[in-house]
């Protein structure tokens, strides 16, 4: 396939261009199928918020800084090329006196309004615009009409500028009528972090130690803004805006706290941080809850997922005592969670229950690959979801959004809450947990692709109106309504800029406003209280994260990568091994002695360790040893706590680390062309103080995936192999896990159970969660039907290719060369590589469908024996290449 920057011929976009303008207090509304102009705005938006965000003339300072320059270099480039492209069909048109074309490209710049952060790339579009109309002008000879009407069009663009609105771009969607009286409620997630840089040592002393190739304040200052004020002045504009229940939802770990107060304390910056913020929490919706909701999280930002139930309790007590202490207790803690990473899993639910959660928030890409008949494409970047996970019904309603980066359908089942639970395999049921709850509380989608896009700078660069209007005609229940959580960081790159929470969050307050019957800003709390799910409906969400770190896999692989193919070593597994071993050791000391300050420095140390950002950044800086730097100070109290409890009773049973497989989808596709293996391997680590009896892998076939029933007479149970992997980290571990391993082989088109069961050598036995794995039959996908007509063509036929997507074929001849131009149709424009050319799709008639004529190639002087071509869709993303092979 040909990544390049392509053209488009004018003479075809100027017959399908159509404008729509309605003028309603200096607001404009147009619609048109290639919105190159619209593409160039949308780059400038995201390169205004990154300028917001960073300055480009600062030298890097951190990976994420480092990261921010790159993303800000890219769009600058990618800025470039587009603007290239506006000229060259702005150039095209006037030399060709396309007089609508010229009219429309003129009025759509014009419009552009002076306040509008888009607006000093289009003004510099003018000038050389100007230039290609002066020299039309001195050619245009004797042609009074013709020069008339250039100097018309060089008095706009010389002198008309729009002071107000900026044109809103619709989808071409009808737009539903305010009588269906159901609105698309809108709320934000905007999550805070920074990590205990040395653990545990304050932020102020490392910074002083220069242990880091970056300054820390630094920083830390550079994300000022989103640590005091901004998240509290958006949403004071939406209550001052008279919007009942706008608000949004801040995850602020406890390490960020301890580090601002660290700072504060030093008294070099941020005194008074947290005031805005107690403001915020205090500050009331309609139905009296915080318009800042300060979520819950896990402390040390952790990967809940890949930690235990009394970690997460751990992590959760932890947060909600210093939420309250720096921010008050008048506002009570938040009824949600946002998880670290968005990262869940079910068998998180009984520690979320028990520390008295009744929500969490799960990307709603795990609710749709949880669906069956799952339209799974590559470009989501995630391999195919496995078909044990695979529960709920088909929704039918698949949606292919554009205006945005949105690979795969979405639907908007997806966009409702519904409950989940973490269920007993002999019943069915939702289990009882611990204290005595039931494992089952609400799941609220945060949305995967809008979300990621709100992140790059808000309003604008999400462009709400076209996107979130193409679901309208999906909401059509009035007691549970769509809802759209935009979730991301809210202190970095885009979405933590000081445009993001003043100028664009006032542009989206303002069209809420305009828009009251159809869109409705709301805290999640408000939502859940108006509209609360169904408990009886229960549905099951897949394993896996957000978008922001690796696209958010199921098995958590930006925490848990595979070992290097060469040495055999992971630093993510590695920890995992380590902090194994050191919980055992924690979780025995707390046995013994709970009220021991020993102890509580033990767990100290161990919840610092479980630190995601510690596996986040592999093989930089001495992330990778800072796990086994904590995990050894945990080990260090835990037997200073037990040293003198000779006639202790250990009842501490073994520590288990979640599951894990490989390969992922066994018997089916993950990323290469042929399918996996349907052999598995599980793999885990176990460790006890008291040492072990023996470490066994219970499985089991399932009937019915959809229930996942298993008898407990159903188990077969098997001992597992160990290996000692040895450590390269610096210090080296006190203590490290065994990792346990057993392959299941010589089934096919089976659906898995399987869990560990541990016992130490006193008698103690643990058991890990369950787990399902679907095996397939190792026979690759099915074949992917022709979207060409007819499927075996002559040279003398003429050969239509059809795409649901809008967008251009990008093709060629025998083998991608460059087709003789006679063969192209009009509007076709060569590809700057020399070998192909692309065409622009034509919508068919009931506008659901997209496609090409191409031949009959039996004119040509040499023989064309093979069409190949790809899809290059409207919203840059690419297909899959393709041949057609012509008798």
């Amino acid at each position: 396939m040909f990544f390049k920057k392509f053209k488009i011929n004018l003479r075809l976009s100027a017959m399908i261009l159509i404008f729509f303008f309605s003028f309603a207090a200096q607001s404009f509304s147009f619609d048109f199928s290639i919105k190159p102009f619209e593409e160039f705005k949308l780059i400038a938006y995201k390169l205004n918020t990154y300028k917001q965000a960073f300055n480009p003339e600062n030298k890097s300072i951190s990976p994420g800084l480092d990261h921010l320059k790159k993303q800000y270099e890219s769009t600058s480039r990618e800025l470039g090329s587009k603007k290239d492209e506006l000229v060259n069909i702005f150039n095209s048109a006037v030399s060709a006196d396309e007089r609508q074309s010229i009219k429309a490209v003129t009025d759509y710049i014009c419009n552009v309004a002076s306040s509008d952060p888009s607006y000093p790339a289009f003004n510099s579009l003018r000038g050389m615009f100007i230039q290609k109309i002066d020299f039309e002008i001195i050619s245009s000879g004797d042609n009074a009409d013709r020069k008339d009407f250039l100097q018309k069009i060089k008095n706009d663009l010389d002198k008309k500028v729009l002071i107000g609105s900026t044109p809103v771009i619709t989808s071409g969607s009808k737009k539903k009528s305010g009588k269906n009286k159901i609105p698309v409620y809108i709320s934000f997630h905007w999550h805070m972090h920074q990590p205990i840089y040395w653990p545990y040592e304050d932020m102020v002393t490392t910074h002083n130690r220069g242990v880091y190739s970056y300054s820390l304040l630094d920083v830390m200052y550079s994300r000022e803004g989103a640590y005091t004020s901004w998240p509290y002045e958006a949403v004071k504009a939406a209550a001052d805006a008279g919007l009942a229940h706008a608000g949004a939802q801040v995850s602020f770990s406890g390490s960020l706290i301890e580090n601002l107060d660290s700072i504060k304390k030093a008294g070099l910056r941020f005194n008074g941080w947290e005031a805005a913020y107690s403001a915020g929490r205090n500050m009331k919706t309609a139905l009296e809850n915080p318009r800042l909701d300060m979520v819950s999280f896990g402390f040390h930002h952790p990967l809940m997922a890949l930690i235990d139930y009394e970690d997460i309790r751990k992590q959760i007590q932890a947060h909600r005592n210093i939420t309250l202490g720096t921010f008050g207790s008048q506002a009570g803690y938040s009824k949600g969670i946002f998880p670290p990473e968005n990262a869940f899993a079910e068998w998180m639910i009984p520690a979320l229950v028990d520390e008295g959660l009744q929500w969490v928030f799960v990307d709603n890409i795990h609710f749709s690959r949880a669906c069956e008949n799952y339209p799974w494409v590559k470009g989501e970047n995630l391999y195919p979801p496995n078909k044990a996970d695979q529960r709920n019904p088909d929704p039918k309603n698949w949606v292919q959004l554009s205006g945005l980066w949105a690979p795969s359908k979405v639907t908007p089942w997806a966009n409702r809450p519904y409950y989940v639970a973490y269920k007993d395999p002999a019943s069915g049921k939702p289990q009882t947990t611990p204290d005595g709850k039931i494992a089952k509380m609400i799941a609220v989608p945060t949305d995967r692709y809008m979300g990621n896009e709100d992140g790059r700078g808000g309003f604008g660069a999400l462009n709400y109106e076209q996107v979130m209007s193409q679901l309208e005609e999906y909401n059509t229940d009035p007691k549970h309504p769509l809802l759209i959580v935009l979730h991301h960081d809210g202190d970095n790159y885009g979405g933590g800029s000081w445009g993001y929470y003043h100028d664009n969050f006032k542009r989206f307050v303002d069209w809420v406003k305009s828009n009251p019957e159809r869109f409705v800003c709301t805290t999640v709390q408000d939502y859940l209280d108006k509209f609360p799910p169904d408990p009886e409906n229960i549905i099951h969400v897949e394993n896996g994260s957000w978008a922001g770190a690796d696209n958010g896999d199921p098995e958590f692989l930006k925490w848990n990568g595979d070992p290097d193919p060469k040495t055999g070593y992971s630093p993510d597994r590695n920890s995992w091994g380590v902090l194994t071993a050191a919980k055992n050791y924690v979780l025995t000391a707390n046995q013994a002695d709970p009220d021991s300050p020993d102890v509580k420095n033990a767990w100290k140390y161990i919840l610092v360790s479980e630190t995601s950002c510690y596996e986040y950044w592999d093989g930089t800086e001495m992330w990778d040893s800072h796990p086994t730097r904590a995990a050894n100070g945990a080990v260090a109290f835990a037997k200073s706590a037990l040293k003198d409890k000779t006639d202790f009773n250990d009842k501490t049973p073994p520590t288990i680390y979640k599951p894990q497989r490989e390969p992922y989808n066994p018997g089916g596709m993950e990323w290469g062309a042929s399918p996996m293996p349907s052999d598995f391997t599980v793999w885990t680590y176990v460790y006890d103080v008291s040492g072990l009896k023996y470490v066994n892998l219970q499985y089991a076939i399932v009937e019915n995936a959809r229930d996942g029933l298993i008898g407990e007479q159903s188990w077969a149970s098997v001992p597992m192999s160990a290996r000692s992997i040895a450590a390269q980290t610096n210090p080296k571990p006190s203590v490290k896990a065994l990792e346990y391993f057993y392959k299941i082989a010589g089934k096919k088109n089976a659906t898995y159970a399987y869990r560990i069961a541990a016992l130490d050598e006193c008698g103690n036995i643990a058991y890990s969660p369950v787990n399902y794995v679907h095996v397939g039959d190792a026979s690759g996908p099915e074949p992917e039907k022709p979207c060409w007509t007819p499927e075996n063509p002559g040279a003398g036929d003429t050969i239509t290719i059809t795409s649901s997507r809008a967008g251009k074929l990008h093709w060629a001849i025998n083998g991608w060369k460059m087709p003789p131009e006679s063969l192209w149709p009009a509007g076709t424009v060569k590809w700057n590589d020399g070998k192909a050319v692309e065409t622009l799709l034509v919508p068919s008639e009931d506008g659901k469908s997209y496609f090409i004529k191409l031949g009959p190639f039996n004119n040509e002087s040499g023989a064309v024996s093979a069409l190949n071509f790809v899809f290059h869709n409207a919203d840059g993303s690419w297909g899959s290449d393709k041949t057609i092979n012509i008798k």
